[in-house]
């Protein structure tokens, strides 16, 4: 099964240590082949992501993408691959990625990865997305609509199609970089990424036992709830998802004017 992780920050440097368990468990579990993951980012090491990312002193510097996948292929002697530069189309039609996992903080890249897999040169079967603000996440397990697709039959939404919101070119991104471990701790808090990282992990490793009934989650630490996505288009649609039917868009729900749909729902869980 090929994986493409996108992003090895915050959440991606710890999904790629819980990729490395799925291997081995798919393989005990008589999987034939297990995972083989790529993972892209074309940022390096500073000295801010030591201590609140899984990055240690003599790290800084040095590109996140390969310091990540050298560590765990020496670690489980296995040979994934490290690609460092930031995700491109290119990538995603010549690696034909089984499932892609995106771990990004910007809403366009999000946009980027949205126009990719559901341009119909894709592939991927399965679309995992992790996000997350200071104490507050989603994750969302989903399907990239083929072009072939009957708007009969039933999908798995995607993060895009769940949180429109993340897909108005409008609203800026906020991703400033930090100077300290101080800074970035007052954008997102310590542990949040940790949080956000095992429900993704468990998603997959459901979805591989073939016993997922949700498909995502929302979480604040704040409150200390969470909230699952269950696969059920009545849910879909109290989300705005109206299917893959043309009239799909039509009555769709949308968050109060100013305020992006996950932060209704963050608002709604610390309530």
């Amino acid at each position: 099964m090929k994986v493409h992780l996108v992003g090895v920050g915050g959440n991606g440097a710890q999904m790629v240590g819980c990729l490395a368990r799925l291997d081995i468990a798919l393989r005990a579990t008589g999987h034939p082949h297990g995972l083989f993951v790529a993972a892209f980012d074309g940022d390096a090491v500073s000295e801010s992501n030591v201590g609140r990312q899984l990055f240690f002193p003599p790290d800084v510097g040095q590109n996140k993408a390969a310091v990540m996948v050298q560590r765990t292929n020496l670690a489980y002697g296995i040979d994934w691959a490290a690609r460092p530069w930031n995700y491109r189309d290119e990538d995603l039609e010549g690696g034909k990625p089984d499932i892609l996992i995106s771990c990004v903080d910007t809403r366009s890249t999000r946009r980027k990865l949205h126009k990719l897999l559901f341009s119909g040169r894709s592939n991927t079967r399965y679309w995992l997305d992790l996000g997350n603000t200071e104490a507050t996440g989603q994750v969302v397990l989903g399907v990239p609509k083929p072009p072939t697709l009957s708007a009969r039959k039933t999908r798995l939404p995607c993060v895009t199609e769940l949180f429109p919101d993340l897909l108005d070119a409008g609203v800026p991104d906020d991703n400033a970089p930090s100077c300290s471990v101080k800074v970035s701790l007052e954008s997102q808090g310590l542990f949040v990424n940790d949080v956000a990282v095992r429900f993704g992990a468990q998603l997959i490793y459901e979805l591989f036992r073939g016993k997922l009934s949700e498909h995502g989650v929302l979480l604040n630490l704040n409150s200390k709830r969470t909230a699952p996505i269950p696969i059920d288009p009545a849910v879909w649609r109290r989300f705005g998802f109206m299917g893959d039917e043309a009239e799909r868009r039509k009555g769709r729900g949308r968050a109060r004017s100013g305020t992006s749909h996950i932060e209704v729902e963050a608002e709604r869980l610390a309530a």
